[in-house]
């Protein structure tokens, strides 16, 4: 299994080389001119020219409950083609500011030493100690490594980064052996956070024990980690596959008999509003929802494929799904995912079980605005909210949709979604506005690119077919009136409108 196999290379790098690694270490950390007390964010020079972390005091809101953390964020692995990484700490009332445990620079050096060897971590993956645990600590097992999410008070940059949460007692293992989503799911009930909270706190209790494990049907099925997500809608499975995931996948199925039963271990699924959690000995199935979902898509910690029915059928069991399929559906999709294929299987039978797999290939998108081209491995499309008949009616304005070009963890920290709504109905009506007009009533398909900093904003556009130099002048001037909102950093998007032509009797 993958995130095995890649368990077992850290788990030999820390339990043999960890001590004489800090040993080694200890002296360029040590020799680092310390940050001025109370001073935050303070940065620290952890191997000089090559690793530095940020540390930064925030707190983070549960409800009522004030959480106060510490924030650890590197800066240097990316470098060495590793995501940065943003470790988030509970810090207890008795500590002081300047009280951040030092020794997690280490971990951070020993992240970064492994990068440099090829030993990459991701989404879904988690890192396991020696029974000696961290730095001696037997109860800090390992590190889990989650999607990350944003935090009021924290700023990051514009670099690929991953969340670490700290794994406690048989908590790493359990991820190991049955995947990390496993346990942040046993987490995020324990903190009523969806799909888990992105902090650690040193003094909870772990959440599993290993040994409650033996009772897991998903023990007893062949299974692999892949980077991958999926959720289930009134009986249709929706699975969407990197293609960092391919090779993995091949070199798994291609050995085994045709009509092996096989899990995939998985992440929770960005489209979802619901993760399942289990518990050994819960009769009753058990989510973890956001606030005011009703739970209807539902992701978990793995989807299994069963072969060798006569129909197809899809059932949950504990924190997951088991998809029963009849030999010949199981086929397309065993050689769908040798060949990194995408592949829908229909309804079928009295169930009307379905399930589609994507592979997500990366995508671009070409600025009609600055020609600029916009790469991401994935693009996951949202619906909105509401009902047609709630839009704002206009006159010109037939269509919209938007293309955001900041990510959605920046886009959460430096501004809101209200104001952003806000904004561009703002930007709506002014375009409706000018497009109004008699002689303005033709068709146009027009990109507004707008980018809002805190200092200003800058607003662009392209018109196709192009407008006349004296109506390209009239609407820039009209938009760049428009208020926007306040930003805390720069926020990138592009608003695509159609104009249809409005035929009126003379």
């Amino acid at each position: 299994m993958w995130a095995t196999h890649f368990s077992m290379c850290l788990a030999g790098t820390f339990s043999i080389a960890l001590s004489g690694w800090f040993r080694r270490k200890a002296a360029a950390t040590s020799r680092q001119p310390t940050p001025a007390k109370n001073t935050f964010p303070q940065s620290v020079e952890v191997i000089t020219g090559k690793l530095r972390v940020q540390v930064f005091v925030h707190d983070i809101m549960r409800g009522a409950e004030v959480i106060p953390c510490w924030s650890y964020v590197t800066d240097g692995l990316v470098e060495k083609h590793q995501k940065e990484i943003i470790l988030t700490l509970k810090r207890e009332n008795s500590q002081k500011l300047e009280d951040y445990p030092r020794g997690l620079f280490e971990l951070f050096a020993i992240i970064l030493d492994l990068a440099e060897k090829g030993q990459l971590v991701d989404v879904g993956q988690s890192t396991l100690f020696s029974e000696d645990g961290f730095q001696g600590d037997k109860d800090f097992r390992g590190i889990g490594y989650v999607e990350p999410q944003s935090l009021p008070g924290v700023e990051i940059g514009a670099v690929p980064l991953l969340a670490a949460v700290i794994l406690k007692g048989d908590e790493a293992q359990i991820a190991w052996n049955f995947g990390l989503t496993r346990v942040t799911a046993l987490i995020g009930m324990k903190y009523r956070h969806y799909p888990c909270p992105i902090w650690s706190d040193l003094q909870r209790e772990p959440v599993a024990s290993i040994h409650e494990m033996d009772k897991s049907v998903l023990g007893k099925i062949t299974r692999i980690g892949i980077r991958g997500s999926y959720y289930e809608e009134q009986n249709h499975i929706f699975l969407a596959i990197s293609p960092s995931s391919g090779a993995r996948i091949r070199e798994f199925l291609r050995p085994r008999p045709p009509t092996e039963p096989l899990a995939l271990r998985t992440q929770p699924d960005p489209r979802a509003n619901a993760c399942l959690v289990w518990r050994p000995n819960e009769a009753q199935p058990m989510a973890i929802t956001p606030q005011g979902s009703d739970g209807s898509r539902k992701t978990g910690a793995f989807l299994a494929f069963v072969p060798e029915q006569i129909s197809n059928e899809v059932r949950s069991a504990e924190d997951g799904f088991y998809l029963f399929l009849a030999n010949s559906d199981w086929q397309k999709i065993r050689e769908a995912l040798v060949s990194g294929s995408d592949i829908f299987i229909p309804p079928g039978g009295k169930n009307g079980a379905s399930i589609f797999i994507e592979w997500q290939k990366p995508r671009g998108y070409a600025s009609p605005v600055t020609g600029e081209t916009y790469l991401a491995e994935s693009w996951t499309t949202y619906q909105p909210e509401g009902t047609s008949r709630e839009a704002k009616q206009r006159v010109a304005v037939s269509s919209n949709r938007w293309v955001l070009l900041t990510s959605e963890r920046e886009l959460a920290a430096r501004t809101t979604a209200e104001d952003l709504a806000e904004y561009s109905n703002r930007i709506q009506d002014a375009v409706d506005a000018f497009f109004t007009p008699q002689e303005r009533r033709t068709q146009h398909e027009l990109t507004i690119q707008v980018v809002l900093r805190q200092e200003g904003h800058e607003v662009r556009f392209v018109a196709v077919p192009e407008l006349s130099a004296d109506m390209n002048g009239d609407l820039h001037n009209r938009l760049s009136k428009v208020p926007a909102p306040r930003v805390g950093g720069p926020v990138k998007f592009e608003l695509i409108l159609s104009i249809w032509s409005i035929v009126t009797s003379q």
